[in-house]
């Protein structure tokens, strides 16, 4: 065997490799095996259905199963207190949005979902919400939902998902139109779809996306949209937004958000950062999430805290307007 002289150079050479080697493999070393995305809505929704693109789009990136867990129990809290205590690898990741902000602010989730996870990722939403009402509603516009509300205060049910984004969404608009609506807790947007089928209830905010399929059968009918600006929703071109509607205070938006457990290592929260950052970067991913009304933007990595304490500070102060901190 050819023996080679260990000289200096050639160990300063081998300590400086040696160095390296912990944060190359960190960040080589995710995903290690079979990643859940604990998704806290059932199957179906607009959430559900936007982590199963983005799940499939991950296992073919990165060769490792990458599988939906819906958990909807106690309205997202059982899902983000699963991946709060578990083992901080990034193999278990909350795939979930702003709204987790909403319920810790009006009480419904204790944490501080600012300083309780370490967010690894975080994508805008270009969508909206739908004020949805069954296809025979005797309301033919929002000024006919609101004036019913007012002229027989209680009588007109609004389904939302108490203390989540739905929620503030119908006190914006009851702030803003002076709407006596009778606030009725209709669980996930599945489940409002449903129930606006059945007569359950009268009118419901869900996401856009979700109602397309109800829209084009002719089971449900959109009165106008919500988001984070005025403007229309494009896959809705013939609906009002709610501003255009004449509530110009009726602006709320999400956006979508990778949650690891506090303590995950740097590396592989950054690891996590590049591979959803690839997906939404993939003309063919993206263009279906468009089509789907979920046109995703990725917030850079240096702005994401920034961004995120401003969202957080608007939740607040809305939660202290509506009266439901």
């Amino acid at each position: 065997m050819t023996q080679f002289p260990i000289t200096r150079r050639s160990l300063l050479a081998l300590a400086a490799a040696t160095l390296m080697l912990p944060q190359a493999a960190l960040a080589q070393s995710w995903p290690s095996g079979s990643v859940q995305l604990v998704v806290p809505a059932r199957a179906g929704g607009g959430t559900d259905a936007v982590s199963r693109i983005i799940a499939g789009a991950l296992q073919e990136q990165t060769g490792q199963p990458f599988v939906v867990v819906n958990n909807p129990g106690g309205g997202g809290v059982v899902a983000a207190e699963e991946v709060r205590n578990a083992t901080p690898d990034g193999q278990t990741l909350l795939f979930f949005h702003t709204g987790v902000l909403a319920m810790h602010h009006t009480g419904s989730y204790a944490p501080d979902p600012m300083t309780a996870f370490t967010v690894a990722a975080e994508m805008a939403v270009g969508g909206t919400y739908a004020l949805a009402v069954a296809a025979d509603s005797p309301y033919q516009t929002l000024q006919d939902l609101v004036q019913a509300s007012i002229d027989n205060p209680n009588s007109v049910s609004m389904g939302v998902q108490v203390r989540g984004s739905s929620h503030f969404m119908a006190g914006l608009l009851t702030s803003d139109s002076g709407a006596r609506f009778r606030i009725v807790d209709a669980g996930t947007d599945a489940d409002k779809m449903v129930q606006l089928q059945g007569h359950q209830i009268d009118a419901a905010m869900v996401n856009t996306p979700g109602t397309l399929q109800y829209v084009q059968n002719g089971d449900l009918r959109v009165l106008a949209t919500i988001g984070s600006d005025a403007a229309r929703d494009p896959v809705l071109p013939d609906v009002p937004s709610m501003v255009e509607a004449g509530y110009p205070n009726a602006l709320y938006g999400l956006d979508f958000l990778i949650m690891a457990p506090v303590g995950t290592d740097p590396a592989v929260v950054q690891s996590i950062h590049d591979a959803f950052a690839a997906v939404v970067a993939d003309e063919a991913i993206n263009s279906q999430l468009t089509g789907m009304g979920f046109a995703l933007s990725m917030v850079p990595q240096d702005a994401m805290q920034a961004r995120l304490e401003g969202i957080d500070a608007r939740v607040a102060a809305t939660a202290e307007l509506l009266g439901l901190n």
